[in-house]
């Protein structure tokens, strides 16, 4: 569960889900995966799509259909008809020309123009959303081409006024660019021509000689994006592991001496006024390590333990996910099979891959918890006996009610009726011998930091579950759940699960002070849990399987807060996929806002419940628990 958030992106996680659906559907990729960026392009290798934060700004409405056009581009589009090994080998090598940037946005818009002419033609249904980004676009290019103009960058203007072009927007150019746009028509012209991806191409190179006459200074903005990871795979070994040219004088100088000796301390430089004259900045560590992100700084550099950058910020880094690896490593990953289903090599999932599973046992209770148990079972008895007798009343009626004179079932052989009536009741049903009740039911308990003020209370409920069950002779397994925040890492996750009561020992007239032994403990990943308590499930022989889940917020653990809404939401497709009816039950703190209830819905669907109080939680379980007992009669 999620205490704080400093500057964080609020994503719409059912919004997040159907973006990936719909990625996926498109692709035909069954591992594509949409994340959010700062601008929108496509990794085939991960493979990922990226959309783009510039459609946060909007409404909800307009958000919706902006995203989408960027998944109908990128999914659709660069996915079938794009050479993108050729499109990002032309992209690199244009960065290195003197108006780079510019022809590199040329190139890009050219080709998302040519793929969204090609998305209009064979999916038609794709007309609304980018009708939407056309008029978004309209006024998010005029207002950045007037921008321009004022600060005199006139190929960033030159550029927001070809997009307002091919958006079918005419701008007024400004004297100074009419003579370079005069030259730039037949060119714009054969891009707007071009078939397919290498065409363009050969265009964007006499572009660029047209620029070079009119001496114009490269573009400042940057509004699209390529992957440049994926351009450098057939690049050195140097340049993929981002190593400088040459050491300074005074890294050279420290390695000499950690090799004398490995307790020598490194001083780490800085500067101030004071300083005779400025060292290695420590700012460097910014634009030259891998991060998430998808902006790149120019001079790249090798990280290493042991240097001056590095040092220094070695306790708070992440490791990166496709910057700092080496050609061995990536051939290696493109070589191992890919998770594909519960089948897969990564069968909860494949943000779970590095959990660490570990099982608590529960230790003998002591006799205050006895007395404490006896206590609160006393008050929620009267809550049992109604839920008892309700069953039992109704397994009664079902097994009296009348098995003759009825519309459908046997055909009797009173048949007479057929004439003498004018609705005639001529069937009956066979009468079934009473048997035992076929179910098995879990339940899962968030014991995240979160739950520090709900627990006592939710022990309550949690009793009422167990007495209940136990009166009507119902195997059941009460299980805690956590992740040891602490400790986690990249390549281990060590997640405990504390079963206060099991299948086995359910029924015994002993067991139920072990529920108080439940405590709130740290994070709480709710996807490999819910994955893990349907593999249990599955083991037992009863025919019907119940599983409920009480969690108080959003999945939160290491590395889980972008995917765990997605990931607990598939856990529970897959468990229901697996015959197993899957309840959640949200713990709130005081007030439902309306994002408690999305949140809700977009993982269980319609099998959730919103709790507002976990002092409420005994009145929310009771119809619950009634309504999945009259499914076992």
């Amino acid at each position: 569960m999620k205490f704080l958030s400093f500057a964080e992106t609020h994503i719409d996680s059912f919004l997040h889900m159907q973006l990936i659906d719909l990625a996926r559907t498109l692709s035909k990729e069954p591992l594509m995966d949409v994340e959010f960026s700062y601008h929108s392009y496509l990794d085939k290798e991960t493979p990922t799509i990226h959309v783009s934060h510039f459609w946060n700004l909007y409404p909800k409405d307009v958000q919706f259909h902006g995203l989408k056009s960027d998944v109908y581009l990128r999914s659709y589009g660069n996915y079938h008809f794009t050479d993108l090994e050729r499109l990002q080998s032309a992209a690199s090598k244009l960065s290195k020309r003197m108006n780079g940037k510019f022809l590199i946005h040329v190139l890009l818009f050219a080709e998302d123009h040519r793929i969204e002419k090609l998305c209009l033609k064979q999916r038609p249904g794709t007309v609304h959303s980018f009708d939407i980004r056309k008029q978004i676009y309209q006024t998010h290019y005029h207002r950045q081409f007037k921008k321009h103009v004022e600060r005199k960058k006139w190929l960033d203007a030159f550029f927001c006024f070809m997009v307002l072009l091919a958006n079918q927007r005419f701008a007024h150019l400004p004297d100074f660019l009419k003579p370079f746009y005069l030259q730039m028509k037949k060119p714009l012209f054969l891009l707007e021509q071009a078939d397919k991806t290498e065409q363009l191409i050969p265009i964007v190179e006499q572009i660029e000689e047209i620029v070079k006459k009119h001496g114009f200074q490269d573009m400042d903005s940057s509004y699209l994006y390529y992957d440049k990871s994926s351009a450098s795979i057939s690049e050195t070994f140097d340049e993929l592991t981002r190593n400088n040219e040459a050491e300074t004088n005074q890294s050279i100088e420290l390695n000499e001496k950690k090799e004398e000796s490995e307790e020598t301390k490194e001083r780490l430089p800085g500067w101030h006024e004071e300083t005779s004259s400025p060292r290695e900045s420590f700012l460097q560590y910014d634009i030259d390590r891998g991060t998430s992100t998808d902006l790149h700084g120019e001079a790249a550099r090798k990280a290493e333990t042991g240097d001056q950058v590095f040092g220094s910020v070695q306790t708070g880094s992440q490791k990166s996910r496709r910057n700092e690896y080496s050609i061995e490593q990536h051939l290696s990953n493109l070589d191992q099979p890919q998770p594909s289903g519960e089948d897969s090599c990564f069968p909860y999932g494949e943000i779970n891959r590095s959990v660490e599973e570990k099982w608590v046992k529960p230790r003998s209770s002591t006799e205050q918890e006895h007395e404490l148990y006896d206590e609160i079972k006393s008050h929620v008895q009267p809550f049992v006996n109604q839920l008892k007798q309700s069953f039992l009343k109704t397994i009664e009626h079902k097994n009296n009610a009348p098995r003759g004179d009825l519309h459908f079932g046997r055909l009797s052989k009173k048949l007479t009726r057929v004439i003498t009536e004018k609705n005639p009741r001529i069937f009956y049903k066979k009468q079934e011998k009473s048997r035992e009740l076929d179910a098995v039911f879990t339940l899962l308990v968030d014991c995240s930091a979160s739950m520090f003020d709900k627990m006592e209370e939710t022990k309550k409920a949690i009793i009422l579950f167990h007495e209940t069950l136990k009166h009507l002779r119902i195997p059941h397994g009460i299980t805690g759940f956590w992740e040891d925040a602490a400790s986690a890492t990249e390549n281990r996750q060590p997640n405990y699960f504390h079963e206060v009561i099991s299948f086995r020992h359910s029924l015994l007239p002993q067991t139920g002070p072990q529920i108080l032994q439940l405590e709130p403990e740290e994070d709480n990943r709710d996807g490999y849990a819910i994955r893990r308590m349907a593999e249990e499930l599955m083991k037992c022989p009863e025919k019907q399987k119940f599983l409920i889940v009480f969690s108080d917020g959003e999945p939160a653990a290491f590395n889980y807060e972008d995917h765990g809404v997605l990931d607990t939401y598939e856990a529970v497709s897959n468990a229901k996929k697996q015959g197993i009816e899957t309840l959640g039950m949200f713990i709130s703190g005081g007030e439902i806002t309306e994002k408690d209830r999305e949140l809700m819905k977009s993982i269980y669907g319609h099998h959730q419940m919103v709790v507002p109080n976990a002092s409420e939680l005994v009145d929310y379980l009771i119809p619950v628990l009634r309504r999945l007992l009259y499914k076992l009669t």
